[in-house]
């Protein structure tokens, strides 16, 4: 997996930068929907560059027990969605956005 993004925990959310192609930017904010949604597939978060919605957040938690969000960003600079994840860094404070490919065929 590839890191792309740098983060750290604020009140209501996540703030930090994210650095890959064609998004490189800070005040990047992933923040908690206040409105829990009757859908239960519906994301827990959502993604922001100043008023922009760049993309989406759900809650996991890995086979040792760390929880992460799955990221979803997508927006029009995208050719296809970028799939991540969020996860705190095992030492210190801060959470790292990691990079990961989709298994889904692009071309069927």
């Amino acid at each position: 997996m590839a890191h792309i993004g740098t983060f750290k925990e604020i009140a209501n959310g996540y703030e930090g930068e994210v650095f890959m192609m064609p998004l490189t930017t800070k005040g990047v904010r992933i923040l908690k929907e206040t409105k829990p949604s009757a859908n239960k597939r519906a994301p827990t978060h959502r993604i922001y560059v100043g008023r922009s919605e760049i993309g989406s957040g759900w809650p996991k938690t890995t086979e040792d027990e760390r929880d992460y969000l799955s990221l979803t960003f997508d927006f029009p600079g995208l050719t296809q969605p970028v799939y991540a994840i969020l996860i705190k860094d095992e030492e210190g404070e801060g959470w790292s956005a990691f990079w990961s490919r989709s298994k889904k065929p692009v071309f069927e």
